[in-house]
């Protein structure tokens, strides 16, 4: 077992998002915020801005118009959009080149975030869902908590290894041998970088739908979404090579598996565009 502090520590450790992105996070919260707010905080922000305009007129957004300011992006791809964004060129450098324990690299890491972040969004579309709040955002960042275990579940394979030669999931696993599990400590980074509620539902929940309280429409999409990046190969790591979906989650989300897949599919042009667009640079320590 590590002690709760010890992880703890090692998420304070981790680097932080943007200043950037934590204060359009909050104008995002705020019901009086304007336009004029969002780009007076992204104006002297040149690398997000420079970002920003290359991803507004990506063929992944297919506009019409050049954008040719931060003003015009604001407009062209909304508040939150925007934000999402902000949020996507923060993680790619704060990701470090290899993820011990589970073995993977950075790229390897945020395609598989880019998958998730992009197929919760096609499945909402498609199922009739709508797009629940930091959608997205939630996909993109499921993950987080593997950055802060990483190296404690590295020191601890063996035990972890004995408990699923037995049957037991890898999470489950996880929990057991560390006292805590990736999706646990992803909330603690969650609040950490103060991000908005809905996101750390996910981040907390996504291998465990059923234990949400709140959030089940946006927590059973970035499940089924993780699920079936695995199955598409986006970023499988060295536990698990696919996994399933709640069952659950197709009854909640009123949709067989079959279906699910289909949309993945569909999905996978938008996946690799996107993930080009803010490649990992694995530059963190």
């Amino acid at each position: 077992m590590i002690p709760t502090e010890e992880i703890l520590a090692s998420v304070r450790q981790l680097p932080t998002l943007s200043a950037t992105t934590v204060r359009l996070w909050a104008l995002v919260r705020d019901a009086g915020s304007s336009s004029a707010d969002f780009e007076r905080v992204i104006r002297p922000d040149l690398a997000l801005t420079a970002n920003l305009l290359r991803v507004a007129n990506s063929a992944y957004f297919g506009l019409r118009t050049r954008v040719e300011s931060v003003r015009h992006a604001v407009t062209m791809l909304g508040l939150k959009r925007v934000t999402e964004l902000a949020a996507s060129a923060s993680l790619a450098p704060a990701i470090p080149r290899h993820i011990p324990g589970y073995e993977m690299d950075a790229a390897g890491f945020w395609l598989h975030s880019v998958a998730v972040a992009v197929l919760a969004e096609k499945l909402a579309v498609a199922l009739g869902c709508g797009t629940p709040d930091m959608l997205f955002t939630a996909g993109l960042l499921h993950d987080v908590g593997k950055l802060a275990v990483a190296s404690y579940v590295a020191r601890n394979e063996a035990p972890i290894r004995d408990r699923m030669r037995g049957g037991r999931p890898f999470v489950l696993a996880e929990r057991e041998v560390l006292g805590h599990d990736h999706a646990e400590v992803g909330d603690a980074v969650a609040e950490a970088w103060n991000l908005p509620r809905p996101a750390r539902w996910a981040i907390r929940w996504h291998h465990r739908p059923s234990g949400a309280d709140a959030g089940a429409t946006l927590v059973a999409l970035v499940h089924a979404a993780d699920a079936l990046a695995h199955q598409l190969g986006f970023g499988a790591d060295a536990w698990e090579l696919a996994r399933e979906i709640d069952t659950g989650v197709e009854e909640r989300l009123g949709v067989r598996a079959r279906r699910l897949e289909a949309v993945a599919s569909d999905s996978l042009e938008a996946i690799r565009e996107m993930g080009a667009l803010f490649r990992a640079p694995g530059g963190a320590a």
